[in-house]
């Protein structure tokens, strides 16, 4: 269901009379999907992680109508996440033909692999003579490091589409103003002009919006934005830069408590490193005392391997609700940490980290890449092994190694004539677009699938499953079920979905359109493999939480009994669990 309007009046008067008057705005926030490797956008019938971006935009909008930033023009906007819902396109044109209405298409927080999509629906909606503009991570990083305008984003501009690279947070309601009035440049640069978040309007979750997800109480808060580090494959430094910029403790704390009441009860924090957010100490202190006050506020947050130095840190992020921590990890050969600029990871530290974090009550997750200039297919399994079983992180999310535009991974690439992969849906790091010095992509290809195999292990599962007890231990049970559902289905666990969906009309232009009957049967051989993945995930993960639940007293005598069922002749057997040792 697409999220209803909501319209705000604004007060002052700064139109160009000259134009003829536009008294609406209709405001299609949309975050485009990516196409799978068959042409089709991805889309499921729920999802896993909530868009920031449009939370961002959206509280952007409603304060800039609030301030009186567009004049007397009337904004409605209507958030479409396409991962979760598709393009209202009958809405779109209804709306661009009604008189004193001007229709706005935001393609927001458009990454590299989602920008071939965003350039579909930009060109089908110019057609229609629908006023486009795209923003993310690929048009700012497309030319920070590299000279010239990239061709992809010259076609957008040449099409009549409208590009924006920075940040929008201090010049949003300028956009949408140039938008009504006709004067927006095909380009509008803000890289160099970072704003100053502390007082900006926190992210605001939109309740319809986030019942389309798998946990419809996970809202999302970029606390602060930029890295002090400088990872080669990153493209972080480049867009938000360096230096640390946060929002008030004060704002944050009030937003929880504004959403609490609608049930909003655990969040994401989008920063790249929370760990070096300048006031991380107020948030966690308040977070704690709205615990204390009664509100179960639960959160994940992304830190780096020194987090756990900050004195007091890891503490304090405990009693303020943290469950769980996503850490840069990256590799464990300190050759691969060092070439790709990650050289504050020490390997040797490790283990003690992770221990550290698990002391606290709080489980890890790792990214870790492949495709390393000193990885081979053999190293990779060690490493993994190693990961695994040495440093023993619950959770590890594996990506490749992908020189995104922005990176300088790819400024390198592009300058030293490296062959890379043209199409950029690709680019999602979980297709080989480059070239490894020392395999193939294919080979590439292989330990990844191995990797993910290998790591979800039952017997890893149950290690980590065994030292965990209440809601800690069921919220990585789960964890484990959506991981291996993912890697199962084919698709990574942090882009995944609840029961894939594919629209017949939308699929690819370069891919052939089907036919009714055709592209029935395809959607119900992949229900079926579905279907028979979950039944086999019900079948492994009820062998691990056999053998790792914590049992009270009746419970324990009735598994001391049912151990005994090796004597059950086999006929009678198969309808009690059978135990594992």
């Amino acid at each position: 269901m697409i999220t209803q309007p909501s319209a705000t009046l604004c007060q002052a008067d700064g139109a160009d009379h000259s134009a003829p008057p536009v008294d609406r705005l209709a405001l299609y926030l949309i975050r485009p999907s990516r196409y799978d490797d068959e042409g089709y956008p991805i889309r499921h019938l729920r999802a896993v992680i909530p868009s920031n971006t449009l939370a961002t935009l959206h509280s952007l909008t409603r304060d800039a109508a609030r301030k009186g930033d567009l004049g007397r023009t009337r904004v409605d906007t209507v958030l479409v996440d396409e991962t979760v819902q598709p393009i209202p396109h009958r809405r779109i044109r209804r709306d661009s033909g009604r008189p004193g209405t001007r229709v706005l298409v935001a393609l927001c927080g458009v990454q590299t692999n989602q920008y071939p999509r965003a350039q579909d629906l930009a060109r089908r909606f110019r057609r229609e003579g629908v006023e486009v503009l795209i923003g993310g991570f690929h048009v700012s990083g497309a030319n920070a490091l590299v000279n010239g305008t990239a061709q992809e984003l010259k076609e957008m501009m040449d099409l009549g589409v409208h590009l924006f690279r920075g940040e929008a947070d201090e010049c949003w309601g300028e956009l949408l103003r140039g938008i009504i009035d006709g004067t927006l440049p095909p380009m509008t640069d803000r890289m160099e002009d970072k704003p100053n978040l502390y007082d900006k309007p926190v992210p605001l979750s939109d309740r319809d919006y986030l019942r389309r997800f798998a946990i419809p109480e996970t809202g999302t808060i970029d606390a602060g934005r930029g890295c002090p580090f400088d990872c080669s494959f990153c493209t972080v430094v480049r867009v938000q830069g360096r230096v640390m910029r946060c929002r008030s403790p004060r704002g944050i704390l009030a937003a929880l408590r504004r959403q609490y009441p609608q049930g909003t009860r655990f969040y994401f924090f989008t920063d790249d490193n929370f760990s070096r957010h300048p006031e991380w100490e107020g948030i966690f202190e308040g977070l704690a005392g709205l615990r204390q006050e009664g509100q179960n506020i639960t959160f994940v947050m992304q830190v780096d391997t020194r987090a756990v130095r900050i004195p007091r840190f890891a503490e304090k992020a405990a009693a303020a609700g943290c469950v769980q921590v996503f850490i840069g990890l990256e590799s464990v050969n300190p050759v691969n940490l060092a070439a790709s600029g990650k050289r504050h990871n020490n390997v040797a530290d490790f283990r003690d980290m992770i221990e550290a974090w698990h002391a606290r009550g709080i489980i890890t997750n790792c990214g870790y890449i492949l495709g390393f200039p000193e990885d081979t297919p053999a190293s990779i399994a060690e490493d993994v092994r190693r990961l695994r079983d040495e440093i023993r992180p619950d959770l590890a999310s594996f990506f490749m190694l992908t020189p995104l535009p922005g990176s300088l991974d790819h400024a390198r690439a592009v300058e030293n004539g490296a062959r890379m992969d043209a199409d950029l849906n690709r680019y999602d790091s979980t297709h080989p677009v480059s070239d490894p010095p020392r395999m193939t992509r294919e080979d590439l290809r292989q330990a990844y699938r191995r990797a993910w195999a290998d790591f979800y292990s039952v017997t890893h599962m149950k290690r980590c499953l065994t030292r965990l007890k209440g809601s800690a231990y069921w919220n990585l049970f789960h964890s484990y079920f959506w991981h291996r559902n993912s890697i199962e289905l084919g698709e990574h666990p942090m882009m995944s979905g609840f029961y894939r969906l594919r629209d017949r009309l939308e699929r690819r232009p370069t891919f052939p359109q089907e036919g009714r009957l055709a592209h029935a049967w395809r959607q119900l051989r992949e229900t079926v493999r579905q279907v028979r993945t979950w039944g086999r995930l019900l079948i492994e993960m009820r062998e691990v939480w056999w053998e790792t639940r914590h049992y009270g007293a009746k419970e324990g005598r009735m598994k001391a009994l049912l151990k005994a069922a090796f004597a059950i002749p086999p006929l009678i057997r198969v309808f009690v669990p059978r135990p594992q040792g």
